[in-house]
């Protein structure tokens, strides 16, 4: 029982990335103190926040994809039998979304610095 609960945990991690990619993509992610990539600028001028938030969506979405795969994948191992896989499965997908979000600080930053030199210039 307990990979089944592990399993809709990182299945639920995975879903709320994609959550996050499709919101941040579409600049609907309000501004907020948990999710995004909250910097002093970001929290203080809207269009910042949704630039800078669009630029790592897809690192986000991929992150997700990959937990939630590894999550469906662990499901249906464990129903079968093959449970003794499935901890390592749930784990590499965790690893992946967490790589994936960290990789996500590269472009985040380099919107938000062209962000600044942009207005700078304006």
């Amino acid at each position: 029982m307990g990979i089944v609960a592990a399993s809709v945990l990182v299945l639920l991690a995975g879903l709320l990335a994609l959550w996050w990619a499709r919101a941040s993509w579409r600049g609907t992610l309000p501004q907020n103190w948990l999710f995004g990539y909250r910097t002093p600028l970001t929290l203080s001028d809207k269009d910042a926040w949704e630039t800078v938030n669009r630029a790592p969506a897809p690192f986000a979405a991929a992150g997700g994809v990959g937990a939630g795969t590894a999550a469906v994948v662990a499901l249906v191992l464990t129903v079968f039998g093959l449970n003794s896989v499935a901890p390592a499965l749930l784990g590499a997908g965790l690893g992946w979304l967490l790589l994936w979000t960290l990789l996500g600080i590269i472009p985040a930053h380099r919107a938000g610095r062209n962000y600044k030199r942009m207005r700078s210039s304006a």
